[in-house]
Formats: structure tokens, C-alpha cells, sequence
């Protein structure tokens, strides 16, 4: 797995030097090597399982309501995943006290979550690719990462994917960042307060650290003011 992400990364990174020195948007086949990129790394950071399992607890949750609706449709979906109807602890009112009870939760192994990321790379790729991308310009070299460093905006109250995602944004660089979004847009202003909205979006999805090379970045805090103290920050 190391090796894999060592290989990639030693094919990006001069792109990623090229963007950064020369200030400019990746051409098209630097774009999609980008996006193979960003699809990497949204899989291997620390929000990429609980999201996964997410998913997973989600659709289990609704096929078990539905299997479990009567003795006949529970006693149909174990014979369909070929176990025994008869088999200790399969019984249909035991289960469904247990399902309903609370205590109900998924939880899977480093192998599975691997085996999911690697699987579903080229269905992530293929989104990236569907969405209008366009390339901001800090000169000043405001930007900032995080150890979360593909960040998807969307409705608030609905669990967000690269699917329907209202916007994606990765920063290549200090200087380079990449958005894309699901409909064409014009460009935003490239000024400080812009660059300031930027780096609040990449706070709000940090999972434990932000990387700034200059301790006064900008950002905003909840009433549209841009901040420079980051200590002065709080997510809630």
C-alpha cells in the first residue's frame, strides 16, 4: 500500500512543483493525472472510513427493515445468503429485538476498507472528471492544507459525495487550487476575502492538523470577517 502511494506520488510531484512555480492551470492530461491523485487521497485520509461505513451501516440498515418486515421475508433472506432458517440466534423474533434494541452497529477490518478504497478509485475518478474544474491563483501564497485535504461542500443535513458534491476543492499548492463543480460558474474575484472563504472551508474539514507556511493566514470567521490569528478559530 506504501509503495503504491510512493509510486504515485513520485509521478504527481512534478506536476505539482510545475503548478506551484509557474502559477498556472494544469493542462488536460496534468488534470486527470490530478484527479487519479485527489481520488487517492481522499481514500487514505483518517474522514475516508467513517464515511465508508457510513454508507455501509446506511444501506444494511434499510435492507434489514425490509427483510425483517414478516417471519416469511427474514426466513426468504437467509435462505437467499444461503444460511440456515433454523440455525441458533437466526430465529426471527430475536433478531428483530436485537435490531430494534439499539445496540445493532457495523465494523470491518483495515483488509475491507483497502479492498473498498482501491475498488471504487475509478468510480470517484470518474465524477472528478464529469465537473467543471477552474484553477485560483494566490500570489501571495495564503493558501493553506490540511491532513484532509479534499474538501466537499454540499447541502447541509445530507450526507455529501463526490456525486453530488456542490463544489471539490483541493489546494495543489500556497499558491494553486483546484475547484470543481457539478455546473459551469464564473470565476470569483481572486482577492484576499476570496482566498480568506477558501481557507475556512479547508479548517472546517480538518480532522486533527492545517498547514500554513506563515502563521497569519486569512480566514473568516462566522460573521464574514476575515481573521488572521488562527488560535482565534473554532470550528463550532
Amino acid at each position: 500500500m506504501e509503495r503504491f502511494f510512493s509510486q504515485l506520488e513520485g509521478v504527481v510531484a512534478p506536476v505539482l512543483r510545475g503548478l506551484d512555480t509557474e502559477r498556472r492551470p494544469p493542462r488536460d492530461d496534468e488534470l486527470d493525472l490530478l484527479l487519479h491523485f485527489i481520488a487517492y487521497q481522499w481514500l487514505r485520509v483518517p474522514s475516508f472510513r467513517p464515511f465508508v461505513l457510513s454508507v455501509l451501516e446506511r444501506f444494511t440498515r434499510e435492507r434489514m427493515t425490509q427483510e425483517l418486515r414478516t417471519p416469511e421475508t427474514w426466513r426468504a433472506a437467509l435462505v437467499e445468503a444461503g444460511m440456515d432458517p433454523d440455525a441458533p440466534g437466526a430465529d426471527y423474533e430475536g433478531m428483530k429485538r436485537f435490531f430494534e434494541s439499539g445496540e445493532y452497529s457495523i465494523s470491518a477490518e483495515t483488509d475491507w476498507y483497502l479492498q473498498r478504497a482501491f475498488s471504487g478509485v475509478d468510480g470517484i475518478v470518474e465524477c472528478l472528471r464529469r465537473r467543471y474544474w477552474g484553477t485560483s491563483i494566490s500570489r501571495g501564497g495564503r493558501l493553506i492544507a490540511s491532513d484532509s485535504p479534499v474538501v466537499l461542500e454540499g447541502e447541509r443535513r445530507q450526507m455529501v459525495g463526490f456525486a453530488n458534491a456542490e463544489l471539490v476543492m483541493y489546494p495543489v499548492s500556497r499558491h494553486v487550487l483546484l475547484t470543481g463543480t457539478l455546473v459551469r460558474v464564473m470565476r470569483p474575484a481572486m482577492n484576499f476575502n476570496y482566498f480568506a472563504g477558501m481557507n475556512t472551508m479547508m479548517l472546517l474539514r480538518t480532522d486533527v492538523q492545517a498547514y500554513s507556511h506563515i502563521p497569519d493566514f486569512p480566514w473568516m470567521d462566522e460573521s464574514g470577517r476575515v481573521q488572521t490569528d488562527w488560535q482565534r478559530f473554532c470550528r463550532d
